[in-house]
């Protein structure tokens, strides 16, 4: 097995083997846990290997049942000190995960290089800053995003770097889970009961995702994409996205009132 490990190239074992490289302080607690995990778990294993191995290797000389039965005395003391150490450790890893949830659910504050005032037309309090909070809207087969000031995306969402961001996800039909493994974990949302999520991007770049919920007969298209650039890239972007939606709705408004619109007729 650990031939067959070293022979595959790296990009493969990259790829689904070991968690997204981490762009956010909730995801570097998720590879934490993560590598603690697969450490501790190699390391039961060896040790299960090893304690086989010389039992095995204790009982290979008996000749007889005789011979062999002594060797087999203290077994049930050997059995409560490995079930207390076992049990000791299940105590630590159930409080080691606590630790490192509770970590991962506290929304850090924007960093210096970050959107000073995440919410966009809303006063911040004197030397404070608020998350941005964006809407996410899961529905067959595609995601919403919504901004503060109304402006809205599908399938890419665009937020500032070294901001906090905080989502409000939302399902307006069947259930749905949004993922996207480098900056955050995976929520699941249903209709009627909402779910939030948050993260910081600490890089720019455009970082995929998708929804791990089976949701009907489109759902492998149903991806998902963040894409972070610097403060001022953003409010640039955010103000030609709302321009941009203002003149087609517009457009669409003159076409319903002289009759040209598909479906409408003034007669």
């Amino acid at each position: 097995m650990l031939g067959a490990f070293a022979a595959l190239p790296a990009a493969a074992l990259g790829d689904g083997l070991t968690p997204a490289s981490p762009a956010s302080p909730g995801t570097e607690d998720t590879q934490l846990a993560y590598i603690v995990m697969v450490a501790l778990g190699t390391l039961i294993a060896v040790g299960v290997v090893i304690a086989l191995i010389a039992a095995a290797r204790g009982r290979g000389g008996a000749e007889t049942e005789r011979e062999a039965a002594p060797r087999t005395r203290g077994t049930s003391g050997v059995q409560r000190r490995a079930g207390i150490g076992l049990g000791l450790l299940a105590a630590a890893v159930f409080v080691f995960g606590i630790v490192v949830t509770e970590s991962a659910r506290e929304v850090e504050p924007t960093g210096a290089d970050g959107l000073t005032t995440a919410q966009l037309d809303i006063a911040a309090p004197a030397g404070d800053t608020q998350p941005l909070e964006i809407k996410v809207s899961g529905q067959q087969w595609l995601w919403r995003y919504e901004y503060p000031d109304g402006t809205f995306s599908y399938y890419e969402m665009v937020v500032p770097v070294d901001t906090a961001v905080v989502l409000d996800l939302e399902s307006t039909d069947v259930l749905h889970r949004w993922w996207v493994p480098a900056l955050t974990g995976m929520f699941a949302v249903a209709p009627g009961s909402g779910n939030q999520a948050w993260f910081k991007a600490d890089e720019v770049g455009t970082y995929e995702g998708q929804s791990t919920q089976f949701s009907g007969s489109s759902y492998a298209a149903m991806r998902a994409a963040v894409r972070v650039v610097e403060p001022a890239e953003y409010e640039a972007w955010l103000t030609e996205e709302s321009q941009g939606i203002q003149e087609a709705q517009d457009a669409v408004q003159r076409a319903v009132d002289d009759g040209t619109a598909p479906g409408v007729s003034l007669g």
